[in-house]
């Protein structure tokens, strides 16, 4: 039992993208869920919305569907209802700098050497906080290890929300930068060696 009260996600199955059968059919819902959960909610034209979920979604799914996993409640329907999703990388900085990534993450380029594991979790709202999310990251987490990955991270708003539940993960606050005028935050958390404070 959590502190919240009971752990509502037992009939919450967690997937790996390839393990699916016929995972497009369920694309609808992860877009509405990665649209709904994203900070940016305003696009100027159907390209540039499509740019922006390719940069933080579809790239994933695309070049690293093996760390693209998925909550499904088994509960819900016979089919089962898309609760949230995972998707990341084990080597953030080869696929940033193979997209042409650059700002922050060029800034940061010591760190993601240190947690090369990169991800991006995100829930439909009537699943927050109930542990879900929890299990997303410990899922990739442990492959990530298994995979050789030393540490992972995450880069965020310093306002968002979100740097709690990161923090309650296991994830620990390294640097901040600014990209596009705003001040993110780089999140890590070890899987080669316990942290120390």
């Amino acid at each position: 039992m959590s502190a919240t009260g009971p752990r509502q996600a037992s009939q919450i199955s967690i997937r790996r993208w390839a393990e699916i059968a016929d995972p497009d059919r369920l694309m609808p819902e992860l877009d509405k869920i990665f649209f709904e959960a994203s900070a940016t909610k305003s696009f100027a034209d159907a390209p540039e919305r499509q740019a922006f979920r390719e940069r933080w979604l579809g790239r994933y799914l695309t070049h690293d569907p093996q760390w693209a996993y998925l909550a499904i409640d088994t509960g819900a329907s016979d089919a089962g209802v898309l609760a949230g999703y995972l998707v990341g990388s084990v080597d953030a900085s080869a696929r940033a700098q193979s997209q042409g990534c650059a700002g922050p993450f060029r800034d940061l380029a010591q760190l993601t050497a240190a947690y090369p594991a990169h991800l991006h979790v995100n829930l439909a709202p009537a699943y927050r906080n109930r542990g879900i999310g929890a299990d997303l990251v410990g899922a990739f987490a442990a492959d990530a290890a298994r995979a050789g990955a030393c540490g992972l991270h995450v880069v965020t708003g310093a306002a968002s929300r979100n740097i709690g539940f990161y923090e309650r993960n296991g994830f620990r606050p390294l640097a901040h930068a600014s990209a596009g005028g705003r001040e993110v935050v780089f999140l890590g958390r070890r899987l080669d060696a316990p942290e120390t404070a």
